[in-house]
């Protein structure tokens, strides 16, 4: 029996350009205390894995309904790369592990079912860390993840476009 290939969509929302991160000011502020330098700056944005029964419509849909606000936010949507596909800045995805109870998704899906939305989805959520900087490794950027970004016990991290 042939099984469909499960469709698996990434939504970003951040703040728009020109409104002060100040989440990414505190990433930041971190990582010069560990002595690392070079990093001018750190965006920070939610992300949202949607999988299942879905199109690029309903997805965006969702998203607008429950985790996106036109006033302060800006957000993209697409299908997930599982590749380390080079960009044009390096990031941090940082996930939960499978086995943790993500709380922020369990809100998500029942706001999906309050929304009257029927179909099979799962929503994982996360954080997507974007750093501008003169010059950095993946080493440096590993650091960076395993001291400040994530907790290793119950977090996952996927290091790109570095």
């Amino acid at each position: 029996m042939k099984t469909k290939k499960q469709k698996i969509y990434l939504v970003q929302i951040g703040l728009k350009k020109g409104l002060f991160d100040a989440f990414g000011q505190d990433v930041l502020n971190s990582i010069r205390e560990l002595g690392i330098q070079g990093i001018e700056m750190v965006h920070v944005y939610d992300v949202y894995k949607v999988y299942g029964d879905v199109n690029l419509e309903l997805v965006k849909r969702i998203a607008r309904a429950l985790l996106f606000d036109p006033v302060a936010h800006e957000m993209k949507v697409g299908r997930y790369q599982h590749d380390e596909r080079k960009s044009i800045l390096p990031y941090v995805e940082v996930w939960y592990r499978q086995a943790v109870t993500d709380p922020v998704a369990l809100t998500a899906k029942n706001g999906i079912r309050d929304l009257g939305i029927a179909v099979d989805i799962d929503i994982s959520c996360g954080k997507k860390y974007e750093f501008h900087a003169r010059k950095i490794d993946r080493e440096t950027v590993e650091t960076i993840a395993t001291k400040i970004l994530a907790n290793t016990l119950i977090q996952e991290f996927i290091i790109k476009g570095i």
